[in-house]
């Protein structure tokens, strides 16, 4: 709290300002403050305690991490950690900043977007479009989501929200995750040592897990000789977690019937990048966690935390591993 009683100053970023209102209306004896992109930091800002992060310049970031000496704790509005942070972020940490973020946010349009490439292949709708092209009538015989088998690399709120959709259209979901800890609407879970075993026998395989220094670059050429040649990739994890050349010989070849990838390592991808041009590989430009319900669950993600933050209790989304950078 400040000096003259009042709540904490909450520093967020122009794109959350629609929260403004509600923010204020539920906290009103907080003070809320959008901070505009690319402006010297004001003197009026420097007494923060809180920031809400979405869309921040860096430097600006770094600015008010080395300026607002009452800065006692960042949320971002994103699942995962590995993109935020320097050096004056980890001296920060390191002095006791609390860090957190959205758990919960963005995994319904995430899952949906999952789902939904696994009908779009299912169905052919691909094949189909090419026909509509060639003005072509054609008649494909589509492959059943009914009795299919997902394998879901993380089992986390993510993967979680596409498991009990894709259960509900009578697929089998099996979560991978590093010990095989049983997780909630999975068929079951396996430890990861387990997994390239399962790859025969899976009609969709997601990547739905964080990056982290033991999972970079795993899915390689094995695992793309391990899978069924009907079987589609889905990647809205990040891009690292598949290594670029076996993804890309794996569709020259036609190893896999398709891959649907929302993550790069480089991003935005360059206009010449080869994954552009890749066979029956469906490109989309890091938008699977876009939807119009995301504001509003940013800000029942925040609100969650900073009731707690204000109680002085242990506050959600904090790093689980944090050796391993999650």
């Amino acid at each position: 709290m400040t000096a003259d009683g009042g709540g904490p100053h909450v520093l967020l970023t122009p794109n959350l300002a629609e929260l403004l209102p509600q923010l204020r209306e539920r906290y009103p004896h907080c003070r809320f403050t959008p901070v505009p992109d690319d402006e010297p930091v004001r003197e009026e800002w420097l007494d923060a305690e809180v920031i809400l992060r979405s869309a921040m310049n860096e430097d600006t970031f770094d600015a008010l991490l080395s300026k607002c000496d009452r800065l006692r704790w960042v949320q971002i509005t994103a699942a995962g950690f590995d993109w935020v942070g320097g050096d004056i972020m980890r001296r920060r940490l390191d002095e006791g900043l609390l860090y957190t973020r959205s758990p919960n946010s963005y995994n319904v349009p995430i899952a949906e977007y999952v789902i939904g490439a696994v009908l779009m292949h299912a169905r052919a709708f691909p094949a189909l479009r090419a026909a509509q092209e060639r003005r072509e009538w054609i008649r494909i015989v589509a492959r059943d989501v009914i009795g299919s088998t997902l394998l879901v690399f993380g089992t986390g709120g993510i993967g979680r929200e596409v498991a009990w959709r894709a259960r509900a259209l009578g697929a089998t979901v099996i979560g991978v995750n590093r010990t095989g800890t049983p997780a909630e609407d999975f068929d079951r879970v396996v430890a990861y040592g387990e997994h390239l075993a399962l790859l025969p026998g899976a009609d969709a395989v997601v990547l739905a897990m964080p990056l982290t220094t033991e999972n970079q670059y795993f899915f390689d050429t094995a695992h793309f000789a391990a899978m069924r040649e009907t079987a589609v990739l889905v990647n809205v994890g990040r891009g690292a977690l598949i290594v670029e050349d076996a993804l890309v010989d794996a569709m020259h070849r036609g190893r896999i019937a398709a891959a649907v990838l929302d993550v790069f390592e480089q991003e935005p991808l360059p206009p010449e990048h080869r994954l552009w041009g890749l066979p029956r590989t469906t490109i989309t430009p890091h938008t699977s966690f876009r939807g119009d319900g995301n504001l509003q669950r940013l800000y029942v993600d925040f609100c969650a935390n900073f009731d707690r933050y204000l109680a002085g209790e242990q506050l959600l989304g904090t790093k689980r591993q944090p050796d391993l950078g999650y």
